[in-house]
């Protein structure tokens, strides 16, 4: 084949390597994007499991945040596990408890409901000695069920504990996890926008605004975003006052 014939198919090679590195890098970014997407999914389809044993753990112990900080960081162990021995086990449930602890500031529970003002409508004197309220929970079908004053609800719909949980869930995928990030908090500053549940908000990354130091400890690593799930369930014990904010 003569020189000339040998130039087209030079330049057409030439013209195949230039399309591919353009084309190649985006190719990867979407790749690590699906990755990225799915494992946020995953994490909130294993919140909304966690958040459900929290609100278990109140609805049993009298509303008392620290017991459900512990039900939901035993929930959250699975995004821990990279060991299915008992050690591993033990190593992702303490992992798990460490990040919905107070002091590492990735979790936010909030309650809800019951609520102070249906505390002053149906609160009574706690029944085990200690100072302070409780909202009874007892003999429900036996109490009147005309709507409180201040609480606009009666005593039966006071006693379904309503519990959200904020949860700073830490990204992984290299690269994408900054892109991610910070086109998160370039669309809301304050780590949160008000938007609707459901398959319209599938990973569960709107609610309601929260402080600008959500998510931020030097000791927890990486890039995070809040992903927040509900729950509701019956009580199952008074709900004391002091465990209300």
């Amino acid at each position: 084949m003569s020189a000339g014939g040998m130039a087209p198919a030079r330049r057409a090679a030439g013209q195949s390597t230039t399309e591919f590195l353009i084309v190649f890098p985006l190719l990867v970014m979407l790749v690590f994007g699906i990755i990225q997407f799915a494992l946020i999914y995953q994490a909130r389809a294993t919140l909304n499991y966690a958040t459900m044993l929290a609100a278990r753990a109140g609805a049993l112990n009298n509303g008392d945040e620290t017991k459900m900080r512990l039900a939901l960081g035993s929930g959250l162990a699975p995004l821990f596990a990279t060991d299915p021995s008992y050690a591993g086990y033990g190593k992702a449930l303490g992992l798990g408890v460490i990040e919905t602890s107070k002091i590492s500031n990735m979790v936010r529970v909030d309650v809800l409901n019951p609520t102070k003002a249906a505390m002053s409508d149906f609160g009574r004197q706690r029944l085990d000695g200690l100072k302070g309220m409780e909202l009874p929970s007892d003999t429900l079908s036996y109490r009147t069920s005309t709507a409180g004053a201040k609480s606009k609800i009666s005593v039966q719909d006071a006693n379904i504990l309503h519990v959200r949980v904020s949860y700073c869930f830490r990204l992984v995928v290299p690269v994408m996890d900054r892109i991610i990030y910070a086109g998160y908090r370039a669309i809301t500053p304050n780590a949160a926008v008000l938007s609707a549940n459901g398959m319209s908000d599938p990973f569960g990354t709107g609610g309601f605004q929260l402080p600008t130091t959500e998510c931020l400890n030097p000791l927890m690593r990486g890039p995070r975003i809040t992903i927040r799930s509900e729950a509701m369930v019956r009580m199952q014990s008074p709900f004391y006052e002091t465990n209300m904010k």
